[in-house]
């Protein structure tokens, strides 16, 4: 079968969110980011939650530029590119004397099921296309919709994700030539399991035109990177809420 067309052509709104990195020791950052999404023919290019507003109560999308490649029954199979932003030690005393980490771009494939019952699997691998230390990474989740209404449902979840050594040492190693420059002792993690999140998040179609959105989140670092001298909290919330106007419903 052919990948469904999401019906709406942008939105455009902005969030309150409340995060916090689990590497250095930044302070929580309370922000407010734009959210916008638009889709020209099987193609979406859009920020965070915003790729799922633009089908609000249909299926879900990738942030970045996504399609979905096939629909065929329960499974979907989709694909997507974004950029991982860069990250500067300068100023964080537990990344101090370390090398900067680059921004690069990612490639991902999604495979998505529908378990029944409200029920939804997803498998996911996500490559480092530019060779800049991200790696490659993999997810697995389980979520769970309600429909609260035609318009409105809330959806929770649970996910982990494995790195092979080339990323986790990128993000929480510190190589040996890295140590002999900065004075510290190395650490070089191998590849693995490395975190477990859960979330809960509502949905609302308030009208044709405007959608309001927010949600909730805990993860958690596991192993090897839960024991890295770079982390500063093993476990991080994290919290937003949003307004955004779409063009058409």
């Amino acid at each position: 079968a052919a990948p469904s067309q999401a019906s709406r052509d942008y939105v455009i709104g902005a969030a309150i969110v409340s995060s916090v990195d689990p590497i250095g020791e930044a302070d929580r950052r309370l922000s407010l980011s734009p959210v916008w999404a638009f889709q020209i023919g099987r193609f979406r290019l859009a920020t965070g939650p915003a790729a799922n507003l633009l089908s609000v109560g249909r299926e879900t999308v990738d942030a970045g530029l996504s399609t979905v490649l096939v629909s065929q029954g329960r499974w979907r199979l989709s694909t997507s590119l974004r950029i991982r932003d860069s990250r500067e030690s300068a100023g964080d005393a537990l990344l101090q004397g370390l090398p900067d980490v680059q921004a690069t771009l990612l490639g991902r494939v999604n495979i998505g099921v529908d378990l029944g019952s409200r029920w939804a699997g997803s498998l996911s691998a996500t490559q480092d296309l530019l060779g800049r230390g991200a790696g490659l990474g993999l997810g697995v989740g389980l979520g769970y919709r309600y429909p609260v209404s035609e318009r409105t449902y809330w959806d929770a979840s649970v996910g982990a994700g494995w790195g092979n050594a080339v990323s986790r040492r990128t993000l929480y190693g510190i190589s040996p030539e890295a140590a002999a420059a900065s004075g510290r002792a190395a650490y070089v993690p191998g590849s693995g399991w490395d975190s477990v999140s859960l979330g809960w998040n509502f949905t609302s179609a308030v009208s044709q035109r405007w959608v309001v959105y927010g949600g909730v989140g805990v993860s958690q670092l596991q192993g090897a990177a839960a024991r890295s001298p770079l982390v500063g909290r093993r476990t991080v919330t994290s919290a937003n809420i949003g307004l955004a106007y779409r063009d058409r419903y």
